[in-house]
């Protein structure tokens, strides 16, 4: 098996590539507006396009802590001023220690604090939001669910009638929390791939500012977007890494790039295309994940697997997960599988196409929605870790039957750009932080913003 994977990843860039690769998805830009039916007498000059990313000092993040709460309850660590930001008045003192209770009924926001002062019964109409502002942002400020919080909090009822919680805060504040959740536990040795990992993060947070609007805040504090923890994840190593690249960027064309990273490539980084439905970017381009001492991300337990599902598991999880990820089912739903098959791959020998042919039809498969398919044998909720994979499919010996599919695989998630299990193999034999930005990220500069 691992002898057949490292064949298939070191020949993705040649023979994949001559055969099966499917082209990268073509990108239409959307047509200009109009021009008005009546021009004004005197047109106001263009506004000119900004040539690069700039900021005036160190931007603020709205990061979504939960969205769709029924009930919460916080408690300010050092006091508060609380305020209702869409109506007039002033702020009320909320002490520390002091419980305020939040729910959501009819429609608004109820707020119940402590019985003898003004937060005693709160009312909010949707769309008013409750601001909990402490002294200093940075500092520990908040408890929820047992955890200590920085920031500023905003509670309202979204449109689904139920609550969002958001912290707003400096970016560099928000990044600290950021940094130990996704690149892991460092040591003194490992600093560098802690600082690549942090100017990664800081480079992903702008180039998305705004992309959850439509929800109240800038990025999930999820693996949607980043991960980002309460004051207990913090790690003094992965804050010095914050601390130490304060302010710089990656960027191209003097703009924040889209700082895409995973867990483990498996030896070879995915392009842009291939883990979503987006047009090509130059520095999201597929590379070896290898130095002279072998690849990078040898070390992650991920670096090789293997799945075997009973044939009819896997057929069940496309019959469950599938329809709603858009894979188009045979008219009589999924039937017994009789086979298997990788009909494309792409440029980094990931699986394009995976076509499922069982007893009442093909199922095609396509390779944005592969993993959130097939799932992981006996772990419903888990997608499968990576695309880079082989298939068989073993048989009864005497009927033919299928029985079980095997894939034999290796990386975990997406696998474009920094792989962080590489990262830490880099900083291991010694590459500083630019320097393994500059391997995943190619062409990327980094410099300081603010």
């Amino acid at each position: 098996m691992r002898r057949g994977l490292r064949a298939l990843v070191a020949g993705a860039g040649l023979a994949l590539a001559a055969s099966s690769c499917a082209p990268p998805p073509r990108h239409t830009p959307p047509a200009p507006p109009p021009a008005p039916a009546t021009a004004p007498a005197t047109p106001a000059p263009p506004v000119p396009s900004p040539a690069r990313f700039t900021t005036e000092g160190e931007p603020w993040i709205a990061v979504g802590l939960a969205t769709d709460l029924d009930t919460l309850t916080l408690v300010p660590v050092s006091g508060a001023r609380v305020r209702a930001l869409g109506l007039r008045g002033g702020s009320h003192a909320l002490p520390a220690g002091a419980a305020l209770a939040l729910r959501a009924a009819e429609g608004a926001l109820r707020a119940r604090g402590p019985a003898d002062g003004p937060l005693a019964d709160l009312r909010l109409p949707s769309p008013d939001t409750l601001a909990l502002e402490p002294r200093d942002a940075r500092a520990a400020a908040f408890a929820w669910r047992g955890k200590t919080w920085r920031g500023e909090l905003r509670a309202f009822v979204n449109a689904r009638g139920r609550i969002t919680l958001v912290a707003r805060m400096p970016l560099e504040t928000y990044l600290c929390g950021v940094v130990p959740g996704e690149i892991g536990a460092l040591a003194d040795d490992l600093l560098e791939a802690g600082r690549a990992q942090a100017i990664a993060a800081r480079s992903f947070t702008l180039f998305y500012l705004g992309r959850r609007a439509a929800e109240g805040f800038d990025l999930f504090a999820s693996v949607e977007d980043q991960v980002y923890g309460p004051v207990e994840s913090e790690r003094p190593l992965a804050t010095r890494c914050v601390t130490s690249t304060a302010g710089e960027v990656a960027l191209s064309g003097g703009w924040p790039i889209r700082a895409n990273y995973s867990s483990t490539c498996g030896g070879i980084s995915a392009e842009v295309w291939e883990a979503w439905p987006e047009p090509p970017r130059p520095y999201l381009v597929s590379a070896r994940d290898a130095g002279p001492s072998g690849d990078h991300c040898a070390a992650s337990p991920h670096f090789r697997w293997r799945e075997t599902w009973p044939a009819a598991e896997l057929a069940a999880n496309l019959a469950r997960f599938g329809p709603p990820l858009g894979v188009r089912l045979p008219p009589g739903g999924v039937g017994e599988i009789v086979d298997v098959r990788v009909t494309a791959r792409s440029r980094s020998g990931r699986v394009w196409r995976l076509a499922v042919e069982t007893t009442t039809g093909t199922v095609e498969v396509h390779a944005h929605v592969l993993r959130q398919a097939l799932r992981r044998p006996g772990r419903p909720g888990a997608i499968l870790r990576s695309n880079l994979f082989k298939i068989d499919v073993r048989r009864d010996p005497r009927t033919r039957r299928a029985l079980e599919v095997v894939a034999s695989g290796g990386g975990n998630g997406h696998g474009a750009g920094l792989c962080q299990t590489g990262a830490l193999g880099m900083a291991r034999a010694g590459r500083d932080a630019r320097a393994i930005l500059a391997h995943y990220y190619a062409g990327a500069s980094v410099e300081r913003l603010y």
